[in-house]
C-alpha cells in the first residue's frame, strides 16, 4: 500500500473515528485503525465490536501509488498526524515485514502493523427500517435524555437508550432506575409504523459527538439524516465533506456509523410516569440551580440528599446536612398549589434535569414517597421523573 495525502484531510478523518478504537480490548487489532486504499478512495475503520466508525475519503488523482490495506495503532497514528506541520503531504507505505513507513518532509516514522484480514467488520443491518429526520431534532432527543442512562447495571438494557416509534412520533427514553428522561418529536413516517430499539451507551455518546461535529462544520445549519434500523444494528451515514456557498455539503468525506443494538426488553416507561399529581410547584430554573449548588455543599457525600419543604405560602425550604452535623438551609420563593409536602432528592439527579431545561420549571408531586414529574413550562415533549429518597 502506498499513499500520498494532505495532512488536514487525513487528520480530519482520523479525528472523526479514532474514539471507536479500543486498545484495551481482548482483540489487540481493535486498538488499530484499518486503512483500505483503492485507486479513488481511502477508507479508515475503527471499532470495538459495539460501535464501528468508518470514514471514506475521495482521493485526488495520483494519491494512490499502490492499492492495499493494513492496520496501524490508532493513537500513534493520530498523534503523528496531529504534530506534523500544517498543510504538509503525508506519505504512507506498508512494508512486507509488518512495518509501515510514514514520511512527511524531513520526518520519518516506522510503525508496526497487524494484518487487515484480522480486523473484524460489523457488517450492514438487515431488514432495514429507515427513519429520516432533521439533525437538530435528533441532537435534541439524544442530548436531553442521555444523562439518565445507567453506567453499569446488571440490567444491561438500562445501559442504553430506547428509540421508540409509535403514532408518528420518535421517543427517546433513558433510565437508571432512579430517574428517567423522556423526549419526543413528531417525524414523517407511515401511520402504522412501530419500532423499538435500544442503542448502547457508547453508541449514543459517539452519535451525539458526530452530530455536534457536523453542526460545527455547517455553522449550526440543519440537515437531514437517515437512521437505518436493522434487526441487530443501527447505521447512519454522515457527510463531512466540503460546504459550498449554499450550505450544501458534498460526499468527499463520509463517516458511516454502525452500532450493535442491545438485545433486551426495555421496561415499560409509561407505567412509571406519575399521573395523580395534585401538587404543583413553578420555579425559576436559574435560581433553583444556584440554591441547589450552595445547599448541596453540606449534603452527605454518599447520598447527596437534599430536602425540600413546600409550604402553601409559596416558600420552599431547601436544606441538607451530613454526618458531621453540618447543615445548610435556604428559602426559595416559588408558585405553589397544594397541601404542604416534604420530599428528598439526590441533588445530582435534580441538577442533571435542570441542566437540560430552560426558563421556568414545573414539579408535579403527589406524596412524599412518590416519584416527581419535572418538565419545562408549556413543554410536554420533554419529561423527567425523579424518585424521592429517604434521608
Amino acid at each position: 500500500m502506498q499513499l500520498s495525502i494532505n495532512r488536514e484531510l487525513l487528520l480530519k478523518a482520523i479525528n472523526l473515528i479514532a474514539k471507536a478504537a479500543d486498545k484495551r480490548h481482548n482483540m489487540v487489532v481493535l486498538g488499530n485503525i484499518k486503512l483500505e486504499l483503492t485507486q479513488t478512495t481511502l477508507t479508515l475503520t475503527a471499532s470495538d465490536l459495539e460501535v464501528e466508525l468508518m470514514a471514506t475519503i475521495q482521493l485526488p488523482e495520483g494519491a494512490c501509488g499502490e492499492v492495499g490495506m493494513t492496520t496501524l495503532p490508532a493513537m500513534k497514528l493520530k498523534d503523528i498526524c496531529k504534530l506534523l506541520p500544517q498543510n504538509t503531504m503525508i506519505q504512507i507505505a506498508s512494508q512486507a515485514d509488518e512495518r509501515c513507513v510514514i514520511t512527511s518532509g524531513k520526518s520519518r516514522f516506522v510503525l508496526g502493523t497487524l494484518p487487515a484480514e484480522d480486523f473484524p467488520i460489523l457488517g450492514n443491518p438487515e431488514n432495514i427500517t429507515p427513519l429520516t429526520l432533521n439533525r437538530a431534532t435528533l441532537s435534541d432527543l439524544i442530548a436531553s435524555s442521555q444523562f439518565a442512562m445507567a453506567i453499569q447495571d446488571v440490567r444491561y438494557y438500562l445501559t442504553g437508550m430506547l428509540f421508540e416509534v409509535t403514532e408518528r412520533q420518535l421517543t427517546t427514553v433513558a433510565t437508571d432506575g432512579h430517574r428517567l428522561a423522556l423526549s419526543r418529536s413528531a417525524i414523517e413516517v407511515d401511520d402504522n409504523l412501530e419500532l423499538q430499539a435500544i442503542l448502547p451507551r457508547k453508541a449514543v455518546i459517539e452519535l451525539e459527538r458526530l452530530m455536534g461535529e457536523l453542526g460545527k462544520l455547517l455553522n449550526d445549519a440543519d440537515n437531514r439524516l437517515t437512521l437505518s434500523f436493522g434487526r441487530e444494528f443501527l447505521q447512519v451515514s454522515l457527510p463531512f465533506g466540503n460546504v459550498d456557498s449554499t450550505g450544501q455539503i458534498d460526499d468527499s468525506v463520509v463517516v458511516t456509523f454502525t452500532a450493535r443494538l442491545i438485545d433486551g426488553k426495555f421496561p415499560d416507561y409509561r407505567r412509571v410516569m406519575p399521573t395523580a399529581n395534585d401538587k404543583l410547584a413553578l420555579l425559576n430554573r436559574e435560581k433553583m440551580i444556584e440554591v441547589l449548588r450552595r445547599v448541596a455543599i453540606l449534603s452527605n457525600e454518599k447520598s447527596r440528599g437534599v430536602i425540600f419543604n413546600f409550604a402553601q405560602d409559596g416558600n420552599v425550604e431547601v436544606k441538607a446536612n451530613n454526618a458531621e452535623q453540618d447543615e445548610a438551609v435556604e428559602v426559595l420563593q416559588v408558585k405553589y398549589q397544594g397541601e404542604p409536602i416534604e420530599l428528598s432528592f439526590n441533588a445530582a439527579y435534580l441538577q442533571d434535569v435542570l441542566d437540560v431545561l430552560q426558563g421556568d420549571v414545573q414539579l408535579h408531586m403527589s406524596q412524599s414517597n412518590a416519584s416527581v414529574l419535572v418538565n419545562q413550562l408549556n413543554d410536554s415533549q420533554h419529561q423527567y421523573v425523579i424518585m424521592p429518597m429517604r434521608i
